[in-house]
């Protein structure tokens, strides 16, 4: 006898009202969340910014670097910040004049500021053109700070742990520091940062005053730094856009290692 098949009941899906209570909750707790991360974000990036004053309760020697990317500065205003010494970029490689360089210069040193003159080292140039180059243009007269040789990377710059090119770009910037040496009798400062400094500066110029650009942390004792680049963003009343803040490490009686005789 056949069996009787019994069709299972069809269960109507019932559908659920939503609560519209229930669904503004949900979009204000959406929103909040948003908010408070990007208030935390915007903490945390403060919190870890560039410093855009110079507030050290530690180091009081203050300074400034500048190049054609800042105004002629008003140096008597500068002065007036308690500011002590400026570096100023005079050239680049074996061709380039910073055209700000022969004002600013010449200004600094009536409002009697410190100032010294620094070149932007070229990789894969001749050290010795180089050398020629900065000698024909930068300025030095007694009391002057130390010229300084600026060592970084670049869209020119390019990175490479490649044996070669590094052991190329040391060779030339010994050549560069010689040249600069035999002429003033004193070793140049070498302006740097942490990955140009393990690259080429370590072992390799162990005479030489090191200026260590970090904007986040001060620098160790491992680099045996005396300048600190420690901003990029600095303000100073009376003067237009951002500009580089630097301090010097030790005491004012110290500062004195810094300057031409």
């Amino acid at each position: 006898m056949a069996k009787q098949i019994r069709k299972k009941p069809v269960r109507k899906k019932i559908r659920r009202k939503k609560n519209p209570d229930q669904k503004v909750k949900y979009i204000l707790v959406a929103a909040l969340s948003l908010c408070l991360g990007i208030a935390a974000f915007l903490i945390i990036k403060d919190y870890f910014g560039e410093d855009e004053t110079f507030d050290s309760k530690k180091y009081f020697v203050k300074g400034i670097d500048v190049s054609h990317h800042n105004p002629i500065l008003n140096w008597d205003n500068v002065m007036e910040q308690g500011i002590t010494f400026a570096y100023m970029k005079a050239t680049e490689g074996n061709d380039h004049q910073d055209r700000n360089y022969p004002f600013n210069y010449d200004l600094a040193r009536k409002s009697n500021i410190k100032v010294g003159s620094y070149h932007f080292y070229t990789f894969g140039l001749s050290g010795k053109e180089q050398a020629r180059h900065f000698l024909k243009i930068a300025k030095f007269s007694a009391g002057d700070l130390i010229p300084a040789i600026d060592v970084e990377h670049s869209v020119i710059n390019t990175y490479s742990k490649d044996d070669k090119y590094v052991s190329l770009v040391i060779q030339e910037l010994k050549v560069l520091e010689k040249e600069l040496y035999e002429h003033f009798g004193v070793h140049p400062v070498i302006y740097t940062n942490r990955d140009c400094y393990k690259l080429y500066i370590k072992k390799n110029f162990p005479d030489n005053i090191i200026w260590m650009c970090d904007l986040r942390n001060e620098p160790s004792d491992d680099f045996n730094w005396r300048i600190w680049q420690f901003s990029h963003k600095g303000e100073i009343p009376g003067i237009d856009g951002h500009i580089d803040l630097n301090y010097y490490r030790y005491t004012f009686s110290e500062f004195k290692e810094l300057l031409l005789p």
